[in-house]
């Protein structure tokens, strides 16, 4: 009885001890390499764009407990091109470019090497368009920025204070019907 009891015990203790390792907790900061598609209605000078551009991610967070951290990211969303040489004789030039300052709350499964993580929270979005040329010689500029919902997925391995992070993330973009991210990334815990 002593020795299933001792077996027990250690075992118990043994998956305290992996739980405890689940999480490195600290201050984070990190980077990600990222794909963005953005498609929206956008009243931009009558244009709707829509398209896939490289974009990059800076990250920061806090993570207090085991299972659950405090994010903040900068985003560049990077810039989506219309070029029609077709429309008009002189043909139009059309930019559009997004950034935005994210804040989430993020809650971490999983075990010692490996995890996964959901996120929810808001994104402050500032976006700009330019078009440029047709018959007139138009340069017109034209932004807007708002707050809305931000939600994502992922999965993180670490080795240590490294961690290395696939993400999705979706932004709920005012005049967009989807602004989403693939990210590959990296950040460091700071204990």
């Amino acid at each position: 009885m002593i020795m299933y009891k001792s077996i027990i015990a250690v075992t118990l203790l043994s998956g305290l001890s992996l739980n405890a390792n689940a999480g490195d907790n600290g201050i984070y900061l990190g980077g990600s390499l990222s794909r963005s598609t953005i498609d929206t209605d956008a009243d931009f000078f009558g244009f709707s764009y829509e398209d896939d551009d490289t974009a990059y991610k800076l990250i920061g967070g806090i993570r207090p407990f085991d299972r659950l951290a405090i994010e903040a990211n900068y985003i560049d969303f990077g810039s989506i091109k219309f070029d029609n040489r077709d429309l008009v004789a002189d043909g139009i030039h059309s930019e559009f470019e997004a950034q935005a300052i994210d804040a989430s709350a993020v809650v971490f499964l999983g075990g010692p090497l490996l995890e996964v993580f959901g996120k929810v929270g808001l994104v402050y979005w500032d976006a700009d368009a330019v078009l440029q040329g047709g018959i007139s010689g138009a340069d017109l500029r034209d932004s807007d920025s708002g707050a809305d919902f931000a939600w994502g997925l992922g999965a993180q391995a670490y080795l240590s204070s490294l961690a290395v992070r696939l993400e999705y993330e979706n932004f709920e973009i005012s005049d967009t019907n989807s602004v989403e991210l693939w990210s590959l990334g990296v950040t460091w815990t700071f204990l």
